[in-house]
């Protein structure tokens, strides 16, 4: 049974409201966590303690932030597949924020495995 199109577009609007909230969470989840590495170094100071307290709850934590952004990279490159078959099934609807987004090829680390094959 084929949907019919205000079921599909019922769907693709409830898609589109839970990818930008995903979205918005990582980047909250990203920018929180690089304050709490920024703090971490700082109330070490504040305490007077020496430079090895704190190193390990330093490097899992920063393990955590780059695990945060590997999912943001993921989410990225999977809106990009949802937008893509958005238009493949006649829906032309921006999945996520609703201004346009500039054509750039990423910068920085290797993300290429992060990239979707058209």
């Amino acid at each position: 049974m084929a949907m019919s199109y205000a079921n599909t577009q019922a769907a693709a609007d409830a898609v589109s409201q839970l990818l930008w909230r995903l979205e918005v969470q990582l980047d909250e989840a990203f920018a929180t966590g690089g304050e709490l590495l920024a703090a971490l170094p700082r109330a070490r100071t504040a305490a007077n303690l020496p430079a090895i307290a704190g190193q390990q709850a330093f490097e899992v934590l920063g393990q955590a932030i780059m695990a945060i952004g590997a999912a943001r990279g993921h989410t990225v490159a999977g809106h990009r597949v949802i937008e893509k078959l958005g238009k493949q099934i006649g829906i032309e609807k921006s999945f996520g924020d609703e201004l346009p987004k500039p054509e750039f090829a990423p910068t920085g680390a290797d993300v290429s495995h992060l990239r979707v094959a058209a």
